[in-house]
């Protein structure tokens, strides 16, 4: 994610740093944080003063609104230059597992900010769980970006349902039928024998360092 330097901006108070600071981390989780939540976390006693700062912040440049709907205004806030690399924001639903297949409750997480040119389609973001995918680059805890609408050719990673529950592949279509495959040489792949749905194409990655 590309943040712009602060070397064009004003500078910052001791307060306002660690306002922009936290409203920074969390917008690389993928999700802004809500003027609550920033009192909470900074111990403010009023929220009215997490309010101050944001204008301060804004004012000076160092953050900027996304065009998100106005009840969700307190979750506007990312920081200057996002906008400029990341075209939009897709939700968050919940987990998958990269493991073993399992039943995951949709979670909701928030939101995520994206490259535009990853995809046009409709999009959402799962958070990786287990290591099945280690050998691809997807590890626990990265956000993977699933197309809705891409069409899935033997040999993409997906997101499919099998027998009711999600799960993180590489799909390959045989002669003998299809098969969800781990990339990790210690694990077997699964032929697929029963219900299965293919919910969408893997088109990005995105990781928190």
């Amino acid at each position: 994610m590309n943040i712009l330097s602060g070397m064009d901006k004003a500078p910052l108070t001791a307060a306002q740093k660690e306002v922009f600071e936290y409203i920074k981390s969390c917008c690389a989780d993928g999700r802004p944080p809500s003027y609550r939540e920033i009192q909470a976390h900074l111990k403010y006693k009023a929220v009215g003063t997490v309010q101050d700062h944001v204008k301060a912040l804004i004012k000076k440049g160092w953050l900027e609104k996304t065009g998100m709907k106005k009840s969700t205004q307190s979750r506007q806030l990312t920081p200057a230059g996002i906008s400029r690399a990341v075209a939009r924001t897709i939700p968050i639903y919940g987990e998958i597992a990269a493991g073993a297949t399992r039943d995951n409750p949709q979670i909701e997480l928030g939101q995520l900010p994206i490259a535009g040119d990853w995809s046009k389609g409709e999009c959402f973001a799962l958070r990786v769980r287990g290591n099945s995918m280690i050998e691809a680059g997807i590890y626990e805890g990265d956000f993977v970006v699933v197309d809705k609408n891409t069409n899935v050719k033997s040999g993409d990673i997906v997101v499919a349902l099998y027998h009711g529950e999600t799960t993180v592949k590489r799909y390959e279509k045989r002669k003998d039928g299809q098969y969800l495959v781990p990339e990790n040489s210690q694990l077997k792949e699964i032929r697929v024998d029963g219900p299965f749905e293919l919910q969408g194409k893997v088109v990005g990655l995105q990781r928190k360092f």
